[in-house]
């Protein structure tokens, strides 16, 4: 056996306090001092949706990423708080707090609706190709009796509903700056962008001059956008060719200043105007919209590269399917310096004007990109209807009656298990039991901060499964303590002083420890990685407590032994030590006074 190093409990111990003051010091940092309940703590909805890819698709993280952001913007829009969506391997879980009133469980797993359209009016300065400029020119002080009443844009049952406000519009100050998109919960349009023909020799000075676009009267209201009844280049036959006086008056009296206005998830008829909000450079502006021009779905790949003319401006490279090829051909020919708006759940995701014909349908979108923004862009016209199909694993409501009961439930059968293991350790180690006391304490204090910032920091939600892995982990924490102490006693047996014995015990019982909180953590990471729902929320915790008792074996307990060790109380072989030589089947402990160790005699029976 290697010689005995000398033992420095002390910085041990040390470490132990660093630890603790840092993850109290961030918990303070942060604010926030309790974890993240699950819903099955606090009641709620929790919906999980697995991804169902096509034959020979992959489902990849890129992928899923954008699903959540999507996902997200909808529920949002729905006006939940403190709703959370999140990915669990190849599922996407939603969770909704409080009682399902919004029909949440009904519109989450709708597939997100994308759409090109021209724009028809805005009251953005810098929209100069609009059809109706003067639409908002003059707004009225206050909107018409019927827009006033209703929630929604239209203000009568109209089949095209989008976002009102009860004040009149206000105008927000332009940027001079182009706002990079986001696609966070209040996406950014990118300002001063132009789609022409891919890799098209056009000259910029063809785009600089727009042509003077029609003005229409605000009194009017149903402007005829078109000579033709019906244009032909519409993604649906029976598209409406002007606004109704309902849509008009609805856009007059939209406040896209009000937040109520600037959530998205409206409905997004094809056939009909829609009424909208955008946001260019953290100001908000409302939009009136021509019926789709192009769906989501008509998209064959959108991409981010540099303009091959320039080779240093990043462009969306865009191309369309042949359907949607040959109508925006038409468009495009027929609306050159016209403003266009790419539309995703209702709300303005990006805006530009078309600086040339694109006969072929393979389109580049221009403007004041970085690479982050032209990404952005180009996954919204890859994504913007999901990139993968969804369907619903499973739906549970649990109200905030029944998660309390469960919290209660879970606590109790904790603390319960926890007393357990503290009155044996109290019967059989006696005095030693203060080393097991204190490591469970600690490992209670440790974990209870680390849940917290794991809350807030990658978003970590305590279940009632979680709960159960905290307190299966007391079990490993103890075996620790049981490993330790019968190697312990085995050393004081074979004639080691209590001192000695510490030192060679922990050389024998670290290697059974860690080897067995290995098998742990190797087992809790399995699990996690291969379950889902909450399986997963007990592996978490598992593996997480496994982690701590590893650090508080050898940064508190081995010390905090060595340091009793050094005590007459516990040197001496108190009877109510745990090492009293009675109770090791020995007659006096090794190295005490009293002299040479002789076996107690077998009882006769």
């Amino acid at each position: 056996m290697p010689p005995v190093r000398r033992s420095r409990p002390s910085r041990g111990l040390l470490t132990t306090g660093v630890v603790l003051a840092a993850l109290y010091g961030g918990m303070a940092a942060t604010g926030h001092y309790g974890p993240q309940l699950g819903l099955d703590l606090r009641g709620g909805t929790t919906v999980t949706l697995a991804a169902k890819p096509n034959p020979g698709q992959k489902v990849t993280s890129s992928e899923l990423n954008t699903a959540v952001n999507i996902l997200r913007n909808r529920v949002n829009g729905l006006g939940v708080a403190n709703a959370d969506v999140h990915t669990e391997g190849t599922n996407i879980v939603i969770s909704v707090p409080g009682k399902d009133k919004q029909g949440v469980l009904d519109k989450i797993g709708e597939t997100a609706l994308l759409s090109i359209r021209q724009v028809y009016a805005s009251n953005d300065p810098v929209m100069t190709g609009v059809t109706a400029p003067g639409l908002s020119a003059t707004p009225s002080a206050s909107p018409p009796p019927a827009a006033s009443s209703s929630s929604s844009a239209s203000p009568s049952p109209s089949p095209s509903p989008s976002p009102s406000g009860a004040a009149s519009p206000a105008t927000p100050k332009p940027s001079a700056s182009s706002a990079g998109l986001g696609v966070g919960r209040t996406p950014g349009i990118q300002l001063a962008g132009f789609v022409r023909q891919a890799a098209s020799a056009a000259s910029s000075a063809a785009t600089a001059s727009p042509s003077p676009a029609p003005t229409a009267s605000p009194a009017a209201p149903s402007p005829s956008p078109s000579p033709a009844a019906n244009p032909g280049y519409y993604a649906v036959p029976n598209a409406e060719t002007a606004p109704t006086p309902q849509e008009i008056a609805a856009y007059q009296a939209l406040d896209c200043t009000k937040p109520e206005n600037q959530k998205g998830g409206i409905t997004d008829d094809p056939a009909k105007f829609l009424v909208t909000c955008g946001n260019v450079d953290g100001g908000w502006y409302k939009f009136l919209l021509y019926p789709t021009l192009i769906e989501g779905k008509e998209i064959a790949s959108a991409s981010a590269q540099l303009d091959p003319q320039t080779g240093t401006q990043w462009t969306v490279q865009l191309t369309m399917k042949s359907g949607a090829a040959s109508r925006w051909a038409k468009f495009t020919a027929a609306n050159v310096n016209k403003d266009t708006a790419i539309v995703l759940d209702g709300l303005v995701m990006s805006a530009e004007y078309i600086a040339e014909a694109i006969p072929n349908g393979k389109t580049q979108i221009s403007g004041n990109f970085t690479h982050k923004t032209a990404s952005e862009l180009a996954n919204v016209l890859k994504y913007g209807a999901l990139p993968l199909r969804f369907e619903q694993q499973s739906a549970e409501t649990v109200s905030a009656t029944l998660g309390n009961s469960e919290l209660r439930a879970g606590l109790l059968a904790g603390m319960l298990g926890l007393l357990l293991v503290i009155l044996y350790s109290i019967f059989y180690y006696r005095g030693l039991s203060l080393v097991t006391v204190s490591s469970l304490a600690l490992s209670a204090a440790i974990q209870y901060p680390l849940l917290v910032l794991l809350g807030q920091g990658i978003g970590y939600t305590l279940t009632l499964a979680g709960i159960a892995g905290l307190i299966v982990a007391v079990g490993v924490t103890a075996d620790s303590f049981v490993v330790f102490f019968e190697r312990l006693r085995d050393e004081v047996r074979e004639g080691n002083s209590l001192r000695s014995a510490v030192e060679k015990g922990w050389l024998q019982a670290r290697r059974t420890i860690v080897s067995a909180d290995l098998v742990s953590l190797i087992a809790a990471i399995i699990l996690y990685w291969l379950a889902v729902g909450d399986v997963r929320g007990f592996a978490f915790t598992l593996g997480l407590s496994t982690i701590v008792d590893l650090f508080i074996v050898f940064a508190f307990t081995k010390p905090l032994v060595t340091l009793l060790s050094r005590t007459d109380f516990f040197g001496n072989g108190h009877r109510f030590s745990g090492l009293d030589p009675a109770h090791l089947g020995i007659t006096r402990l090794p190295g005490t006074a009293g002299g040479a160790q002789r076996p107690v005699p077998a009882r006769r029976v």
